[in-house]
Protein backbone atom coordinates (compact mmCIF):
# COMPACT_ATOMS: atom_id res chain seq x y z
CA UNK A 1 0.00 0.00 0.00
CA UNK A 2 1.70 3.28 -1.10
CA UNK A 3 1.94 5.91 1.79
CA UNK A 4 -0.55 9.32 0.70
CA UNK A 5 -0.35 13.30 1.05
CA UNK A 6 -1.45 13.29 4.26
CA UNK A 7 1.53 11.37 5.27
CA UNK A 8 3.89 14.16 4.43
CA UNK A 9 2.82 15.47 7.44
CA UNK A 10 4.48 13.30 9.49
CA UNK A 11 7.86 14.49 8.21
CA UNK A 12 6.91 18.51 8.41
CA UNK A 13 6.16 17.16 12.73
CA UNK A 14 9.43 15.19 12.56
CA UNK A 15 11.34 17.75 10.96
CA UNK A 16 10.17 21.12 10.89
CA UNK A 17 13.69 23.04 9.95
CA UNK A 18 12.93 21.56 6.49
CA UNK A 19 12.30 24.14 3.63
CA UNK A 20 10.72 22.37 1.06
CA UNK A 21 11.75 25.33 -1.67
CA UNK A 22 14.03 23.93 -3.98
CA UNK A 23 16.32 21.99 -2.03
CA UNK A 24 15.00 20.13 1.07
CA UNK A 25 17.89 21.43 3.51
CA UNK A 26 17.51 21.23 6.92
CA UNK A 27 20.15 23.03 8.90
CA UNK A 28 19.18 20.53 12.28
CA UNK A 29 20.66 17.33 10.42
CA UNK A 30 22.89 15.68 13.20
CA UNK A 31 23.84 12.30 14.52
CA UNK A 32 21.84 12.53 17.29
CA UNK A 33 18.51 12.57 15.08
CA UNK A 34 16.10 9.11 15.61
CA UNK A 35 15.99 7.04 12.74
CA UNK A 36 12.23 7.56 12.89
CA UNK A 37 13.14 11.45 12.49
CA UNK A 38 16.06 10.83 9.67
CA UNK A 39 14.18 8.53 6.77
CA UNK A 40 11.80 10.53 5.75
CA UNK A 41 14.03 13.60 5.51
CA UNK A 42 16.87 11.46 3.13
CA UNK A 43 13.67 9.95 1.44
CA UNK A 44 12.09 13.16 0.79
CA UNK A 45 15.34 15.21 -0.69
CA UNK A 46 16.49 11.92 -2.99
CA UNK A 47 13.20 12.60 -4.66
CA UNK A 48 13.83 16.02 -4.94
CA UNK A 49 17.20 15.46 -5.98
CA UNK A 50 15.35 14.35 -9.69
CA UNK A 51 13.57 17.46 -10.44
CA UNK A 52 15.03 20.29 -8.35
CA UNK A 53 17.30 22.58 -9.58
CA UNK A 54 19.55 19.87 -10.76
CA UNK A 55 17.10 18.23 -12.81
CA UNK A 56 15.77 21.84 -14.28
CA UNK A 57 19.16 22.16 -15.69
CA UNK A 58 19.19 18.82 -17.29
CA UNK A 59 15.71 18.88 -18.21
CA UNK A 60 16.93 21.71 -20.35
CA UNK A 61 19.96 19.89 -21.76
CA UNK A 62 18.23 17.73 -23.05
CA UNK A 63 15.59 19.82 -24.10
CA UNK A 64 12.44 18.82 -22.09
CA UNK A 65 12.27 22.09 -21.48
CA UNK A 66 13.84 25.78 -22.85
CA UNK A 67 14.74 28.41 -20.70
CA UNK A 68 13.18 31.84 -21.90
CA UNK A 69 14.23 34.65 -19.07
CA UNK A 70 16.61 34.67 -16.16
CA UNK A 71 18.32 31.50 -15.31
CA UNK A 72 16.98 28.69 -17.21
CA UNK A 73 17.89 30.49 -20.58
CA UNK A 74 21.34 29.94 -19.32
CA UNK A 75 20.82 26.65 -18.84
CA UNK A 76 19.46 26.70 -22.46
CA UNK A 77 22.26 28.57 -23.94
CA UNK A 78 25.15 26.10 -22.19
CA UNK A 79 25.84 29.07 -19.39
CA UNK A 80 26.02 26.29 -16.66
CA UNK A 81 29.05 27.42 -14.41
CA UNK A 82 30.29 26.50 -11.18
CA UNK A 83 28.12 28.11 -9.52
CA UNK A 84 24.94 26.68 -10.99
CA UNK A 85 24.87 23.33 -9.11
CA UNK A 86 26.46 24.23 -6.18
CA UNK A 87 23.88 24.06 -4.23
CA UNK A 88 23.07 20.97 -5.76
CA UNK A 89 26.17 19.16 -4.72
CA UNK A 90 26.43 20.26 -1.36
CA UNK A 91 23.13 20.34 -0.09
CA UNK A 92 21.12 18.40 -2.11
CA UNK A 93 23.71 15.71 -2.04
CA UNK A 94 26.27 15.23 0.28
CA UNK A 95 25.37 17.79 3.39
CA UNK A 96 21.84 16.64 2.15
CA UNK A 97 20.09 13.23 1.68
CA UNK A 98 24.14 11.10 0.88
CA UNK A 99 24.97 12.97 4.49
CA UNK A 100 21.58 11.85 6.11
CA UNK A 101 20.96 8.04 4.48
CA UNK A 102 25.66 7.55 6.06
CA UNK A 103 23.78 8.31 9.19
CA UNK A 104 20.68 6.21 8.95
CA UNK A 105 23.13 2.92 7.74
CA UNK A 106 25.26 3.83 10.97
CA UNK A 107 22.39 4.06 13.29
CA UNK A 108 20.81 1.65 11.91
CA UNK A 109 23.52 -1.11 12.19
CA UNK A 110 24.28 -0.16 15.97
CA UNK A 111 20.64 -1.15 16.28
CA UNK A 112 20.51 -3.89 14.51
CA UNK A 113 17.36 -2.10 11.71
CA UNK A 114 18.45 -3.49 8.68
CA UNK A 115 15.45 -2.61 6.78
CA UNK A 116 16.00 1.48 7.79
CA UNK A 117 19.75 0.59 6.71
CA UNK A 118 18.44 -1.22 3.51
CA UNK A 119 16.85 1.34 2.42
CA UNK A 120 19.28 4.30 2.83
CA UNK A 121 21.46 1.91 1.19
CA UNK A 122 19.04 1.88 -2.01
CA UNK A 123 18.87 5.76 -1.49
CA UNK A 124 22.54 6.07 -1.25
CA UNK A 125 23.02 4.31 -4.54
CA UNK A 126 20.92 6.47 -6.13
CA UNK A 127 21.99 9.72 -5.33
CA UNK A 128 25.47 8.47 -5.83
CA UNK A 129 23.79 7.67 -9.37
CA UNK A 130 22.83 11.50 -9.82
CA UNK A 131 26.53 12.42 -8.70
CA UNK A 132 28.38 10.77 -11.24
CA UNK A 133 25.64 11.05 -14.14
CA UNK A 134 26.36 14.80 -13.60
CA UNK A 135 30.05 14.84 -12.93
CA UNK A 136 31.54 11.86 -13.73
CA UNK A 137 34.18 11.19 -10.93
CA UNK A 138 33.15 11.91 -7.65
CA UNK A 139 34.00 11.49 -3.97
CA UNK A 140 32.17 8.79 -2.57
CA UNK A 141 34.62 6.12 -0.61
CA UNK A 142 36.90 8.95 1.73
CA UNK A 143 33.01 10.73 2.10
CA UNK A 144 30.65 11.50 4.66
CA UNK A 145 32.68 10.78 7.40
CA UNK A 146 32.18 13.93 8.95
CA UNK A 147 35.69 16.26 9.69
CA UNK A 148 37.71 13.38 8.45
CA UNK A 149 35.99 13.95 4.52
CA UNK A 150 35.93 17.37 3.99
CA UNK A 151 39.21 17.11 1.45
CA UNK A 152 37.85 13.63 0.26
CA UNK A 153 39.71 12.29 -3.11
CA UNK A 154 37.57 11.38 -6.14
CA UNK A 155 36.85 8.23 -7.19
CA UNK A 156 37.13 7.30 -10.89
CA UNK A 157 33.63 6.40 -12.27
CA UNK A 158 34.42 3.13 -12.51
CA UNK A 159 34.49 2.65 -9.17
CA UNK A 160 31.77 4.58 -8.83
CA UNK A 161 29.56 2.45 -10.42
CA UNK A 162 30.88 -0.46 -8.78
CA UNK A 163 30.07 0.84 -5.35
CA UNK A 164 26.29 1.54 -6.46
CA UNK A 165 26.06 -1.84 -7.11
CA UNK A 166 27.40 -2.70 -4.19
CA UNK A 167 24.91 -0.98 -1.93
CA UNK A 168 22.07 -2.25 -4.08
CA UNK A 169 23.87 -5.90 -3.56
CA UNK A 170 23.89 -5.52 0.32
CA UNK A 171 20.24 -3.67 0.45
CA UNK A 172 19.22 -6.75 -1.10
CA UNK A 173 20.37 -9.25 1.44
CA UNK A 174 19.09 -6.56 4.31
CA UNK A 175 15.14 -7.07 3.02
CA UNK A 176 15.51 -10.97 2.99
CA UNK A 177 16.46 -10.98 6.42
CA UNK A 178 13.56 -11.24 9.17
CA UNK A 179 11.46 -8.19 10.20
CA UNK A 180 12.77 -6.94 13.62
CA UNK A 181 10.45 -4.67 16.13
CA UNK A 182 10.95 -0.84 15.34
CA UNK A 183 11.50 -1.42 11.57
CA UNK A 184 9.87 1.47 9.40
CA UNK A 185 6.47 1.81 9.27
CA UNK A 186 4.77 5.52 8.52
CA UNK A 187 8.66 7.30 8.14
CA UNK A 188 9.06 5.39 5.28
CA UNK A 189 6.93 7.72 2.74
CA UNK A 190 7.53 5.46 0.09
CA UNK A 191 6.64 1.97 0.99
CA UNK A 192 5.95 2.04 4.48
CA UNK A 193 8.42 -0.78 5.51
CA UNK A 194 7.86 -2.94 2.83
CA UNK A 195 10.86 -4.89 2.50
CA UNK A 196 9.90 -6.82 -0.50
CA UNK A 197 8.85 -3.59 -2.30
CA UNK A 198 12.24 -2.22 -1.61
CA UNK A 199 14.24 -5.44 -2.88
CA UNK A 200 11.92 -5.07 -6.15
CA UNK A 201 13.16 -1.69 -6.06
CA UNK A 202 16.75 -2.28 -5.42
CA UNK A 203 16.77 -5.06 -8.57
CA UNK A 204 15.05 -2.11 -10.95
CA UNK A 205 17.57 0.25 -9.93
CA UNK A 206 20.78 -2.48 -10.56
CA UNK A 207 19.46 -2.67 -13.94
CA UNK A 208 19.28 0.76 -14.61
CA UNK A 209 22.44 1.56 -13.87
CA UNK A 210 23.86 -1.61 -15.35
CA UNK A 211 22.46 -0.36 -18.61
CA UNK A 212 24.10 2.72 -18.10
CA UNK A 213 27.27 1.14 -18.94
CA UNK A 214 26.54 -0.57 -22.14
CA UNK A 215 29.47 1.65 -23.56
CA UNK A 216 31.58 0.06 -20.98
CA UNK A 217 30.22 -3.71 -20.84
CA UNK A 218 29.45 -6.24 -23.45
CA UNK A 219 27.45 -7.83 -21.43
CA UNK A 220 25.40 -5.33 -19.51
CA UNK A 221 21.75 -5.91 -21.13
CA UNK A 222 22.04 -9.78 -20.80
CA UNK A 223 22.74 -9.43 -17.24
CA UNK A 224 19.95 -6.42 -16.75
CA UNK A 225 17.61 -9.09 -18.30
CA UNK A 226 18.30 -11.32 -15.46
CA UNK A 227 18.32 -8.06 -12.76
CA UNK A 228 14.62 -7.45 -14.71
CA UNK A 229 13.29 -10.29 -14.15
CA UNK A 230 13.24 -9.68 -10.02
CA UNK A 231 12.33 -6.15 -10.38
CA UNK A 232 8.33 -4.82 -9.97
CA UNK A 233 6.14 -5.81 -12.10
CA UNK A 234 3.51 -3.38 -12.41
CA UNK A 235 2.89 0.71 -11.76
CA UNK A 236 1.06 -0.01 -8.42
CA UNK A 237 4.59 -1.04 -7.02
CA UNK A 238 7.27 1.24 -8.18
CA UNK A 239 8.64 3.25 -5.72
CA UNK A 240 6.62 6.42 -5.83
CA UNK A 241 6.56 9.64 -3.27
CA UNK A 242 3.23 11.63 -2.82
CA UNK A 243 3.75 15.11 -2.79
CA UNK A 244 0.85 17.28 -1.05
CA UNK A 245 -0.79 20.13 -2.83
CA UNK A 246 0.59 23.24 -0.90
CA UNK A 247 3.68 25.36 -1.98
CA UNK A 248 5.46 23.97 1.18
CA UNK A 249 4.77 20.36 0.29
CA UNK A 250 4.98 20.81 -3.40
CA UNK A 251 6.46 18.38 -6.54
CA UNK A 252 9.23 21.04 -7.43
CA UNK A 253 8.42 20.62 -11.12
CA UNK A 254 5.12 22.58 -10.93
CA UNK A 255 6.21 24.45 -7.74
CA UNK A 256 8.40 25.96 -10.17
CA UNK A 257 6.28 26.82 -12.85
CA UNK A 258 3.83 28.54 -10.29
CA UNK A 259 6.24 30.69 -8.73
CA UNK A 260 8.65 31.73 -11.57
CA UNK A 261 6.61 31.84 -14.61
CA UNK A 262 7.19 32.69 -17.94
CA UNK A 263 10.96 31.85 -17.25
CA UNK A 264 10.84 28.23 -18.47
CA UNK A 265 8.23 26.22 -21.17
CA UNK A 266 7.90 22.80 -22.95
CA UNK A 267 11.54 22.52 -25.13
CA UNK A 268 10.92 23.06 -29.23
CA UNK A 269 12.00 19.78 -30.12
CA UNK A 270 9.83 18.11 -27.82
CA UNK A 271 6.65 20.47 -29.17
CA UNK A 272 7.71 20.20 -32.34
CA UNK A 273 8.60 16.28 -32.27
CA UNK A 274 5.05 15.35 -30.79
CA UNK A 275 2.92 17.79 -32.63
CA UNK A 276 4.35 16.13 -35.64
CA UNK A 277 3.43 13.14 -34.93
CA UNK A 278 -0.16 13.91 -33.10
CA UNK A 279 1.18 12.36 -30.17
CA UNK A 280 -2.06 12.17 -28.01
CA UNK A 281 0.39 13.03 -24.76
CA UNK A 282 1.09 16.22 -25.81
CA UNK A 283 -2.30 17.72 -24.06
CA UNK A 284 -0.93 16.26 -21.27
CA UNK A 285 2.31 17.73 -21.53
CA UNK A 286 1.59 21.47 -22.18
CA UNK A 287 -0.77 24.12 -22.79
CA UNK A 288 -0.39 26.81 -25.29
CA UNK A 289 -1.24 30.45 -23.99
CA UNK A 290 0.36 33.27 -25.53
CA UNK A 291 2.14 31.81 -28.12
CA UNK A 292 4.18 30.25 -24.96
CA UNK A 293 3.86 26.07 -24.60
CA UNK A 294 3.45 26.01 -20.39
CA UNK A 295 4.17 23.06 -18.98
CA UNK A 296 2.32 24.67 -15.69
CA UNK A 297 -0.69 26.68 -15.53
CA UNK A 298 -3.08 27.14 -12.43
CA UNK A 299 -5.73 25.37 -12.31
CA UNK A 300 -5.22 23.32 -15.25
CA UNK A 301 -5.56 19.60 -13.93
CA UNK A 302 -5.51 18.38 -17.34
CA UNK A 303 -1.64 18.64 -17.12
CA UNK A 304 -0.93 15.51 -15.63
CA UNK A 305 3.04 16.45 -14.58
CA UNK A 306 2.95 19.53 -13.46
CA UNK A 307 0.20 19.27 -10.42
CA UNK A 308 1.86 20.06 -7.08
CA UNK A 309 0.73 16.66 -5.94
CA UNK A 310 2.69 15.08 -8.80
CA UNK A 311 4.25 11.97 -7.66
CA UNK A 312 8.17 11.09 -8.48
CA UNK A 313 9.11 8.11 -8.28
CA UNK A 314 12.75 6.45 -7.64
CA UNK A 315 12.28 4.42 -11.13
CA UNK A 316 9.57 4.27 -12.90
CA UNK A 317 7.74 0.92 -14.24
CA UNK A 318 7.26 2.76 -18.02
CA UNK A 319 11.66 2.83 -17.28
CA UNK A 320 11.66 -0.34 -16.41
CA UNK A 321 9.71 -1.66 -19.48
CA UNK A 322 11.93 0.33 -21.71
CA UNK A 323 14.93 -0.86 -20.48
CA UNK A 324 14.11 -4.48 -21.45
CA UNK A 325 13.01 -4.12 -24.32
CA UNK A 326 16.55 -2.25 -25.16
CA UNK A 327 18.34 -5.32 -23.41
CA UNK A 328 16.34 -7.65 -25.43
CA UNK A 329 17.28 -5.69 -28.72
CA UNK A 330 20.87 -6.02 -27.61
CA UNK A 331 20.67 -9.54 -27.18
CA UNK A 332 18.83 -10.25 -30.56
CA UNK A 333 15.62 -11.11 -29.14
CA UNK A 334 14.21 -8.23 -32.05
CA UNK A 335 10.26 -9.78 -31.22
CA UNK A 336 10.24 -9.62 -27.78
CA UNK A 337 11.88 -6.48 -27.43
CA UNK A 338 9.16 -5.20 -30.20
CA UNK A 339 6.37 -6.30 -28.03
CA UNK A 340 7.66 -5.03 -24.95
CA UNK A 341 8.63 -1.75 -26.58
CA UNK A 342 4.74 -1.84 -27.40
CA UNK A 343 3.89 -2.20 -24.42
CA UNK A 344 5.93 0.85 -22.20
CA UNK A 345 4.54 2.85 -25.25
CA UNK A 346 0.80 1.71 -24.35
CA UNK A 347 1.84 2.31 -20.16
CA UNK A 348 2.85 5.70 -20.86
CA UNK A 349 -0.41 6.28 -22.61
CA UNK A 350 -2.23 4.58 -19.85
CA UNK A 351 -0.67 6.59 -16.98
CA UNK A 352 -1.57 9.86 -18.47
CA UNK A 353 -5.42 8.96 -18.55
CA UNK A 354 -5.39 8.60 -22.14
CA UNK A 355 -7.79 6.05 -23.77
CA UNK A 356 -7.17 3.52 -26.10
CA UNK A 357 -9.55 5.27 -28.60
CA UNK A 358 -7.22 8.39 -29.02
CA UNK A 359 -3.53 6.33 -28.50
CA UNK A 360 -4.39 3.51 -31.33
CA UNK A 361 -4.04 5.96 -34.39
CA UNK A 362 -0.52 6.69 -32.62
CA UNK A 363 0.31 2.99 -32.09
CA UNK A 364 -0.62 1.96 -35.71
CA UNK A 365 2.15 4.31 -36.79
CA UNK A 366 4.98 3.88 -33.85
CA UNK A 367 4.32 0.59 -32.04
CA UNK A 368 6.65 -2.66 -32.70
CA UNK A 369 9.97 -1.90 -35.40
CA UNK A 370 7.14 -2.09 -38.05
CA UNK A 371 9.86 -2.37 -41.44
CA UNK A 372 12.95 -1.35 -39.27
CA UNK A 373 15.58 -4.05 -39.82
CA UNK A 374 18.58 -2.10 -38.56
CA UNK A 375 19.57 -2.07 -35.46
CA UNK A 376 20.54 1.60 -34.90
CA UNK A 377 16.97 2.24 -36.07
CA UNK A 378 15.16 -0.07 -33.90
CA UNK A 379 17.34 1.35 -30.47
CA UNK A 380 16.27 4.84 -31.92
CA UNK A 381 12.87 4.22 -31.67
CA UNK A 382 12.95 2.97 -28.31
CA UNK A 383 15.16 5.74 -26.99
CA UNK A 384 12.90 8.14 -28.42
CA UNK A 385 9.60 7.16 -27.05
CA UNK A 386 11.70 6.65 -23.89
CA UNK A 387 12.67 10.19 -24.14
CA UNK A 388 9.08 11.36 -24.71
CA UNK A 389 7.49 8.85 -21.65
CA UNK A 390 10.36 10.36 -19.35
CA UNK A 391 9.30 13.78 -19.48
CA UNK A 392 8.17 15.47 -16.12
CA UNK A 393 9.42 12.00 -14.60
CA UNK A 394 13.27 11.79 -14.83
CA UNK A 395 15.09 13.71 -16.88
CA UNK A 396 18.03 12.49 -15.75
CA UNK A 397 17.89 9.40 -17.25
CA UNK A 398 16.90 10.55 -20.62
CA UNK A 399 20.35 12.88 -20.21
CA UNK A 400 22.02 9.59 -19.48
CA UNK A 401 20.52 7.92 -22.53
CA UNK A 402 21.18 10.23 -24.98
CA UNK A 403 24.87 10.34 -23.59
CA UNK A 404 25.34 6.50 -24.32
CA UNK A 405 23.30 5.92 -27.47
CA UNK A 406 23.26 9.54 -29.49
CA UNK A 407 19.32 9.22 -29.10
CA UNK A 408 17.55 11.23 -29.89
CA UNK A 409 19.63 13.17 -32.06
CA UNK A 410 19.28 16.48 -30.74
CA UNK A 411 20.22 19.78 -32.30
CA UNK A 412 22.42 22.39 -30.45
CA UNK A 413 20.30 25.85 -29.67
CA UNK A 414 21.32 28.59 -32.04
CA UNK A 415 22.48 30.93 -28.86
CA UNK A 416 24.21 28.48 -26.89
CA UNK A 417 27.45 29.78 -25.78
CA UNK A 418 31.30 28.22 -25.84
CA UNK A 419 32.37 29.42 -22.95
CA UNK A 420 32.23 26.39 -20.92
CA UNK A 421 31.90 24.34 -24.24
CA UNK A 422 34.52 24.60 -26.68
CA UNK A 423 32.81 22.23 -29.20
CA UNK A 424 29.20 23.33 -28.84
CA UNK A 425 28.00 19.93 -28.19
CA UNK A 426 24.86 18.84 -26.29
CA UNK A 427 26.77 19.14 -22.74
CA UNK A 428 28.61 15.88 -22.00
CA UNK A 429 28.83 16.75 -18.21
CA UNK A 430 28.93 18.98 -15.86
CA UNK A 431 31.76 21.39 -14.02
CA UNK A 432 32.36 20.75 -10.11
CA UNK A 433 30.99 23.45 -8.10
CA UNK A 434 33.27 26.17 -7.09
CA UNK A 435 33.41 24.86 -3.24
CA UNK A 436 35.52 22.20 -4.50
CA UNK A 437 37.91 24.29 -6.78
CA UNK A 438 38.69 26.25 -3.52
CA UNK A 439 38.44 23.50 -0.45
CA UNK A 440 39.59 20.57 -2.03
CA UNK A 441 41.93 22.12 -4.97
CA UNK A 442 43.79 18.96 -4.75
CA UNK A 443 41.71 16.16 -5.11
CA UNK A 444 39.69 18.64 -7.40
CA UNK A 445 42.17 18.60 -10.13
CA UNK A 446 43.26 14.79 -10.14
CA UNK A 447 39.89 14.51 -10.63
CA UNK A 448 40.04 16.67 -13.94
CA UNK A 449 43.10 15.52 -14.96
CA UNK A 450 42.41 12.02 -14.95
CA UNK A 451 39.49 12.49 -17.04
CA UNK A 452 40.84 14.54 -19.95
CA UNK A 453 39.44 18.19 -18.70
CA UNK A 454 37.01 20.09 -16.61
CA UNK A 455 34.68 21.32 -19.80
CA UNK A 456 31.14 20.30 -20.75
CA UNK A 457 32.51 19.01 -23.93
CA UNK A 458 35.11 15.67 -22.35
CA UNK A 459 33.38 12.38 -22.32
CA UNK A 460 33.37 10.76 -18.90
CA UNK A 461 34.51 7.31 -18.54
CA UNK A 462 31.17 5.59 -19.04
CA UNK A 463 29.93 7.28 -22.22
CA UNK A 464 33.16 7.84 -24.24
CA UNK A 465 33.05 5.86 -27.72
Amino acid sequence: MKPTCYLLLSLFLLAPACDFGDLNTDPTRNSEASLTEMLPVAIVQSVRNTASIGGRVVGTVIQHWTGVSAQPESYTNFLIDEQTLSAFWETGLYAGAMKDCALIIEQAREREQPYYEGIAMVLMAYNLGLATTYWGDVPYTEALKGSESLKAAYDPQELVYENIQQLLDDAILLFETAPVVGRPGTDDLIFRGDAGLWRKTAFALKARYTMHLTRRNPDAAAQALVLLDSAFTSRDDQPDFSFGTTNNESNPIPLFGKERPNQMEVGKYLVNLMSSRNDPRRFKYWVVSNNQNLFYQFGNTNLVRAQQNSPLSLITYTEVMFLRAEAYLRTGEANKASQTYSFALIHSMDELGITSDLYNPYLAANAGFGILTEFEQRLERIILQKHIALYGLDPNQAWTDYRRTGYPVLEVPGNATSSFNPSLVIPRRFLYPISERTTNLENYQAAIDRQGGHLMDVDMWAFKP
